[in-house]
């Protein structure tokens, strides 16, 4: 009899630790729930705020070439065209900051409910991203227009003579209007004729072109290749135009600077014009027009600023590009 009371003793204390084992087991088994799916939720959430707030620096940067009031306002709205775990990006004026003047710094924060870690004591975690944009020059880009402008300092929505069609133009010589023949001379080897030059003013030229490249200049008027390639040009986009009192293209069937008439082109010093015939001249910086169309000989445009890609730099350029910093 003794023997079947320790028996039944024993048992039971087995199945208590059986019991107690359960217990521990589930235990380990909801935090390793909580690792698998909580840590992967907040990463994900987490990926998904950095995105956003990046998003929302690059637009900040890019409203710096207005105003800070503009960074700040393309800040919030681009934050809010983002998601984090199907809610918008929240980003107030007060998360954007500008820790210098070419630079803009946003900060985003996101209280996440958790699934299984409120059975380890944890209900929610407050994730935070931040990042910086920077707005700099760019100082070589491609697809430039076979103009060359002399640099005369111009001001926003200028009318500006960027193809000669008489002799005696500003920065000139005898023999030239200002088209050119790309790539530069120090690039490559330079293809000249009508053919090529009308093909550049439609498509812009293949290859980088910097400040500092030597171009060789296309001699005469090219008054045929001339209006052929910007009647193409004008055909792309026909109902866009400059409009006075916004400071900008308006009609375009292009987003952005996108519009074929939207063009760059490299500048040079007017004090130094090229001597006759096929000569040369030096790339002092890059400017961007939008092309109004011929008058007579000549073709004017509308000197605006751009924000574009292409290399990095410091100089005369009225080209700019963003880049995250941090």
């Amino acid at each position: 009899m003794k023997n079947n009371r320790f028996g039944l003793r024993l048992l039971r204390n087995e199945q208590g630790n059986i019991f107690v084992l359960a217990a521990v087991s589930m235990m380990a088994v909801m935090g390793l729930a909580a690792l698998a799916i909580d840590v992967s939720y907040i990463l994900a959430a987490r990926n998904q705020l950095q995105a956003g707030v990046d998003a929302s620096a690059l637009a900040g940067a890019a409203g710096l070439m207005t105003s800070r009031s503009e960074a700040i306002q393309r800040a919030i709205d681009y934050a809010g065209r983002n998601q984090c775990i199907r809610q918008p990006v929240a980003v107030s004026a007060g998360d954007v900051t500008f820790p210098s003047s070419s630079r803009v710094r946003v900060q985003s924060s996101r209280q996440l409910p958790l699934f299984f870690a409120p059975v380890l004591g944890m209900a929610n975690l407050n994730i935070i991203a931040d990042a910086t944009a920077e707005l700099g020059s760019i100082t070589g880009a491609n697809h430039l227009k076979p103009f060359a402008v002399p640099d005369f300092g111009f001001d926003l929505g200028e009318r500006v003579l960027i193809k000669s069609g008489s002799v005696g133009a500003p920065g000139t010589n005898p023999s030239f209007f200002y088209p050119t023949d790309y790539p530069p001379v120090n690039r490559g080897n330079p293809i000249p004729g009508a053919a090529e030059y009308e093909r550049n003013i439609v498509n812009g030229c293949s290859g980088i072109v910097k400040i500092g490249d030597v171009l060789q200049i296309e001699p005469g008027n090219m008054v045929g290749p001339t209006k052929q390639g910007v009647d193409q040009l004008m055909g792309m986009d026909p109902h866009a135009h400059w409009d006075n009192n916004s400071g900008s293209v308006v009609g375009s069937s292009y987003a952005g600077y996108s519009s074929p008439r939207i063009c760059i082109v490299p500048l040079y010093d007017p004090d130094l014009p090229p001597d006759s015939g096929r000569n040369t001249i030096t790339v002092t910086g890059l400017a961007v027009f939008f092309i109004e169309g011929m008058q007579g000989k000549d073709l004017y445009g509308r000197f605006m600023e751009m924000l574009t890609h292409g290399d990095w730099g410091s100089g005369n350029t009225y080209l700019y590009g963003i880049h995250l910093v941090e």
